[in-house]
């Protein structure tokens, strides 16, 4: 892929790091985004993007596109509110903003070349409008292609504390192992308390398949002295994450992990993937979702 913005994704000439409107704290190179889709009710992405660019020890940038398929605001308009939108954050968070115009699943999916992202929190709302950037189809559209981890919310975070109960499956997939990685960065970081759900598997071949993905899961932890606690759950639904979803909010979990589809099947293709059926809930807990790639980017601790 061309690392590089499309030619109208910039409202001057300035090569796009230029653009960045920084607050003079250390100098960073990697970064949280917190995609600002609708400035009036920036909170719920601001206070989760402000936890987690300072449980990862990086910085935080504020971006808003303009997308003339959702808006007739220019970068020049926004960023105004911008600049008052980093003023409002603690004088010691290392923060920048930047405005950009262009195709928003473009500019997502080179946020970590051109911003050193590494992660992304962004809005969902069940009541968007169909052909709003809020609305969870139009996201996880926009999302498809999304190179890091990216994470949905509907309301500000609750807790001051932050995100202490962090739940993810262990399946049969072999691409769970970014689940695992990602949720380590919360133990290590955040000492978060981790949640491995899991079905029994009666059929031999599939039970040996989650069996693998247990032992890498304990190897990794181990090496990394990470303890976890797994829960059975029960499989009400033909949608795994959909059961996790069910039983995070059962249990008060603040977070549940999740992998995108990359292939989807018979059932999925009639009923919807799972991530079409957690990323707005009605328990309104927030779900970082992985795309399953080989280029995923990761961070540097």
């Amino acid at each position: 892929m061309n690392d590089s913005l499309p030619d109208n994704a910039l409202h001057s000439g300035r090569p796009v790091i230029e653009q960045l409107h920084h607050t003079p704290t250390k100098q960073q190179d990697q970064f949280v985004v917190a995609y600002l889709t609708s400035l009036d009710k920036p909170l719920a992405v601001l206070s989760h993007a402000h936890f987690l660019a300072r449980m990862l020890h990086k910085g935080l940038i504020l971006i808003h596109i303009s997308d003339e398929r959702y808006t007739r605001l220019t970068p020049a308009d926004v960023e105004p509110r911008l600049q008052q939108l980093r003023e409002s954050l603690p004088a010691d968070a290392d923060v920048s903003y930047i405005a950009l115009k262009g195709n928003t699943k473009e500019i997502i999916t080179q946020l970590p070349v051109l911003l050193g992202a590494v992660a992304l929190v962004c809005h969902v709302d069940a009541h968007a409008r169909r052909r709003r950037p809020q609305h969870p189809k139009e996201l996880l559209k926009n999302f498809a292609t999304c190179k890091v981890a990216y994470l949905t919310v509907q309301e500000p975070m609750p807790k001051p504390q932050g995100l202490k109960n962090i739940a993810f499956t262990v399946n049969i997939k072999r691409q769970s192992k970014e689940k695992y990685i990602w949720s380590s960065y919360f133990a290590r970081f955040n000492h978060s308390h981790i949640h491995a759900l899991h079905y029994r598997y009666k059929d031999e071949i599939l039970h040996r398949k989650w069996s693998d993905n247990m032992r890498f899961l304990q190897k990794l932890y181990d090496a990394l002295n990470i303890t976890y606690q797994s829960h059975e759950i029960p499989d009400r639904s033909p949608l795994e994450d959909v059961n996790a979803l069910r039983y995070c909010a059962k249990e008060k979990y603040d977070l549940l992990i999740s992998l995108t589809t990359d292939e989807r099947d018979a059932l999925e293709l009639f009923i919807g993937t799972s991530e079409r059926h957690i990323i707005v809930n009605p328990y309104h807990l927030p779900v970082l979702f992985l795309n399953p790639r080989e280029d995923l980017y990761v961070i540097c601790d």
